[in-house]
């Protein structure tokens, strides 16, 4: 057996155990043998193919079609042709995360999985779009197809690591290993972070639609609160009538009237524990309206509950959350100068966090009619930290080249 197919040999057996990197090297390796290769040369287009190089690999399976007669490559060629369409349709599906539309994300995401151009990516990216569905057992499916291929993939890596951080699957355990989740954990777990990179969507199930309709409930008590806040007098049982009920709105605006206040020690006792709940179930309910209004497009009242809840949230797990969606609402707004500030917040404090990536972008791109020393910082930290990001686009490269 000749040097070149014994390169091949180990390049497929490579792929098949899911190193595609080294698959990849030893293809190269193979054809700089012996450029007749077709075996070798097929391979290495199928490789491109997958990791979404479809010029890459158009160009490989053509040079061998035409070069080496190959009849493969050319039935490769042909299974091709609707791929550029695909392609088009992956693009326009990361363009609707990024834009929270995960749903209709997905639609696309199943018309790219047709065939296997850009297996890779498009597995990638429904894994994360079904995390932030609370779809934890797709996801892993999704997540084990890219291992299938690419033991070594970082973005796989990365959704895998949150299955096992947030306990969805236990860590040590085979990546390959498909598990059953019960929805009572797909609840608390999503609750407890936001679903991932994104909102709570008001279409699903997981806000509490009865803490939504005590907003209305309660309507004429946060009414009342305003006559008790003429009488300067703090009211302990209209306070453990909130507690009670879980009135967070009440509660909200009682603590914040009373809490530099002199009180005496039982009253102070009542406030204090209105505080506790403002900073535990309060901050939930308030995180869970803040996004039901920013899914709807009332920017006004998602920035109002984003607002209470960051005011109570900094020891809560949702922080990072609350920080970026509050971002996020006034961005959304039009008040681009003060989205800065809580971008710069999130960027300073949360760097390692799951929305760092679009923080960069949108204060390189705010600060670009600002100031364009602080935007080309920025631009340049987003290239340098992820140089494969779908952020990095021609307006990040023309700040960066200013």
């Amino acid at each position: 057996m000749n040097k070149s197919q014994k390169k091949y040999n180990k390049a497929l057996n490579k792929y098949n155990d899911g190193y595609i990197k080294k698959s990849m090297e030893l293809c190269d390796e193979s054809i700089s043998i012996n450029i007749k290769n077709r075996a070798a040369i097929n391979l290495k287009g199928l490789l491109l193919y997958l990791k979404g190089d479809l010029q890459g690999a158009r160009e490989l399976w053509n040079m061998n079609h035409e070069v080496n007669n190959d009849e493969v490559a050319k039935k490769y060629l042909e299974g091709s042709k609707k791929d550029d369409v695909r392609f088009n349709l992956y693009k326009e599906a990361l363009t609707l995360i990024k834009e929270l539309k995960i749903n209709e994300a997905l639609v696309l995401l199943e018309r790219c999985a047709e065939s296997d151009f850009n297996y890779i990516e498009v597995n990638n990216y429904s894994a994360l779009c079904y995390i932030k569905k609370g779809n934890y057992n797709k996801a892993l499916e999704k997540i084990n197809n890219v291992f299938e291929v690419d033991l070594d993939n970082a973005k796989a890596k990365k959704n895998m690591k949150f299955l096992k951080d947030v306990n969805i699957i236990k860590k040590g355990s085979n990546v390959k290993k498909t598990i059953s989740i019960s929805l009572a954990v797909i609840f608390a777990i999503v609750l407890i972070i936001g679903v991932y990179k994104g909102i709570i969507n008001p279409k699903n199930d997981f806000v509490n639609k009865n803490k939504v309709v005590k907003v209305i409930k309660y309507k004429n008590n946060v009414k009342n609160d305003h006559d008790v806040d003429n009488k300067d007098v703090f009211n302990e049982k209209d306070m453990e009538n909130y507690i009670q009920n879980k009135d967070y709105d009440s509660m909200y605006l009682q603590v914040n009237k009373w809490k530099n206040k002199k009180l005496n020690s039982y009253d102070g006792e009542v406030l204090s524990r209105a505080s506790q709940v403002l900073r535990g179930e309060g901050c939930l309910y308030f995180y869970n309206l803040g996004s039901r209004y920013l899914n709807s497009g009332d920017y006004s009242n998602a920035i109002s509950y984003f607002n209470k809840a960051y005011e109570f949230g900094s020891k809560s797990d949702l922080y990072p959350h609350i920080i970026y969606f509050l971002a996020n609402s006034i961005d959304l707004s039009g008040d681009l100068k003060s989205a800065t500030k809580y971008y710069s917040q999130y960027d300073e404090n949360f760097s390692d966090g799951n929305y760092e990536e679009t923080v960069l972008y949108r204060l390189a791109i705010i600060y670009k009619g600002m100031d364009i020393s602080t935007s080309k910082n920025y631009a340049k930290k987003l290239v340098n930290k992820y140089p494969v990001s779908i952020y990095n686009n021609s307006i990040i490269n023309s700040i960066i080249n200013s």
